[in-house]
């Protein structure tokens, strides 16, 4: 299995109360998968992904990426392994304004050292393969909210990561600009090879899954709810 979670469990304190997001989650991933997660607004999705991701620790559980133990890892050892193997794509674009749309999508490269001409025209490559070829020297306010997405997803592939996660990319966009950014993400991904597991709150990303799974009060179910079928 590419990715593996064992028996992972979430809680917070709110208020001097213990609130359980969610516990006992299990889920192996194969290389190269494309999984979307659904579920309600505040049932854990984004909270999963950080895990996933090593921005946040679990209550309990391991967590395996590639063979690499996230949950044996200290804060500066996950922030280097993030660094280097996984691309995330964010529902707020997070862009830094200050940078331009090419040294933005430069920038995951140059955390990682890959500085050589050669490496960094992969990233004037992706935004043209992303349509904006002709936007290298622009700043961020400068372009509307689909453009500052694929931007987005631009600089989460630039450092060809092996995991790519995607936090409601079209949740900001409307329903035409999100259908092409779900295009892109679908071409860009078979053609790197990553493996993908997008957060959804609808059903539009589903045609991309290979697997579909959803949080429910607290559990990770497989596919849709009887409801939707």
């Amino acid at each position: 299995m590419f990715l593996e979670l064992h028996n992972l469990a979430k809680e917070y304190l709110e208020g001097g109360h213990r609130r359980t997001v969610f516990s006992h989650l299990d889920l192996g991933v194969t290389s190269g998968e494309r999984i979307v997660l659904l579920g309600r607004s505040g049932s854990g999705k984004s909270t999963l992904l950080n895990l996933i991701s090593g921005i946040d620790r679990p209550s309990a559980g391991e967590i395996r990426v590639d063979e690499a133990r996230l949950t044996t890892m200290n804060e500066s050892q996950r922030t280097r392994f993030r660094r280097r193997h996984i691309g995330f794509v964010y529902q707020s674009f997070n862009l830094i304004p200050t940078l331009t749309v090419e040294e933005n999508v430069r920038l995951p490269l140059e955390l990682n050292g890959r500085r050589t001409a050669g490496e960094l025209k992969r990233a004037s490559d992706l935004l043209e393969r992303v349509g904006l070829g002709d936007r290298l020297d622009s700043f961020p306010d400068t372009l509307s909210g689909g453009e500052q997405q694929r931007v987005a997803l631009a600089r989460a592939l630039a450092h060809e990561p092996a995991l790519l996660l995607a936090d409601e990319p079209t949740g900001n966009l409307d329903a035409e600009t999100g259908a092409r950014m779900l295009q892109l993400i679908d071409e860009l991904t078979r053609e790197e090879r990553v493996t993908l597991i997008m957060v959804s709150h609808g059903t539009e990303a589903l045609p991309l899954a290979d697997r579909v799974l959803r949080l429910e009060q607290g559990r990770l179910l497989e596919g849709l709810p009887e409801t939707a079928r």
